[in-house]
């Protein structure tokens, strides 16, 4: 029996040896690293395994706007979630306390309505938890502090209470996250999220106009979209450690050229957005957009009057739904396929806005 053994011994180390340079081969010829962005500070993905058992987690952020919230939560409820686990969390923010203001006993009867309200809300879809603030947090602070996730696989999906979105809208950010966050060997770690909102605003004061062609549906921008915004994990943490760093040193969220300077003169700490714009643009990160023609979207702000209008300015945008729908909303190209707003290849995105003085607010158009 030794005889066979020994002629069977440099058979099996042949085998081996092959076995181990054609799993080297195929490893070093399917594995991609993307470009690396000296500025983040999470490790770059190399690749992704589809792991479509994601936690999604709606954030709701409310105020003293009950007819707002009403349609909101109705828009979110009437959407097809597909048989998958939806969390709803309600933040509702407190009044400011005025000494001798008359109209407390109102202030605290609208609120006790808009909190009987969102408890007696019916979800079906997963966990639902409210959160009623004891003080006036303001905007800044009902965005910032509303998600911390649990994990890389934890999306959340923020909306105002004037927002109303479109049966559709889950079908499409559930199909972009398994296209695109899981299952793109080219997902780039520097995008941040998804916006719904129908892109209609470049923020420099000479910011470069936008050209797309009819027949682009999704594609890549930077600036954040605050009606009805999917953001993803690891960003979002970079962004909140950014912000404390900042925030500590006493460095204010002004970017030359950026109309969004004067926003925060104005309104100071109560808006967010300049932070997170100043944020993106230092690191060069980029956000879904989608681009639907004749003004639809699959989130609407009823612009209703608040912190941001001083008076009701109606709808932004047409919602789209099954009855509006003339193409396929899930179709989803390939990552390196998509148009970066003004460069128009992915693959070479840089930052689209213009640094510069000037005056003129301009339009975003498509």
């Amino acid at each position: 029996m030794a005889g066979p053994n020994r002629h069977l011994l440099p058979l099996l180390l042949l085998s081996i040896a092959a076995l181990f340079f054609y799993s080297y081969y195929h490893s070093t010829l399917h594995a991609f690293t993307p470009t690396p962005n000296p500025h983040s500070t999470f490790p770059l993905h190399t690749s992704h395994t589809p792991h479509r058992d994601f936690t999604f987690i709606i954030k709701v952020l409310a105020y003293n706007r009950l007819d707002s919230l009403a349609r909101c939560l109705r828009s979110l409820a009437a959407a097809d979630y597909l048989s998958d686990r939806v969390h709803l969390h309600v933040y509702i923010d407190h009044f400011a306390f005025v000494n001798g203001s008359t109209d407390v006993d109102r202030m605290l009867e609208d609120s006790h309505r808009i909190l009987e309200f969102a408890d007696g809300f019916s979800w079906k879809f997963g966990e639902k938890l409210v959160h009623y603030r004891t003080q006036n947090a303001g905007l800044q602070a009902q965005w910032l502090e509303a998600w911390w996730p649990e994990s890389d696989d934890e999306f959340a999906f923020v909306v105002e209470d004037d927002l109303e979105v479109s049966p559709l809208y889950y079908k499409f950010l559930r199909s972009l996250i398994v296209n695109y966050y899981y299952g793109d060997p080219d997902f780039r770690p520097y995008i941040y999220g998804a916006s719904l909102q129908r892109p209609r605003f470049v923020p420099g004061k000479h910011g470069n106009k936008i050209q797309l062609d009819n027949g682009t549906r999704i594609f890549l921008y930077q600036l954040v979209g605050t009606w009805g915004q999917l953001l993803f994990p690891k960003p979002w943490k970079e962004f909140r450690l950014w912000y404390d760093k900042h925030k500590a040193k006493g460095i204010k969220p002004f970017l030359d050229g950026m109309v969004t300077n004067g926003w925060y003169k104005k309104m100071g700490e109560r808006i967010w957005t300049p932070w997170f714009i100043k944020f993106i643009h230092s690191r060069g990160y980029y956000n879904f957009y989608t681009n639907f023609l004749n003004e639809r979207a699959l989130s609407v702000s009823h612009r209703d009057a608040g912190v941001n209008y001083g008076k009701t300015a109606g709808p932004d945008s047409n919602l789209l739904d099954e009855n509006s729908l003339d193409f396929n909303l899930l179709e989803m190209q390939p990552l390196k396929n998509l148009k970066c707003a003004e460069t128009g290849n992915c693959s070479y995105c840089e930052p689209i806005w213009s640094i510069g003085d000037g005056h003129k607010e301009p339009d975003l158009q498509l």
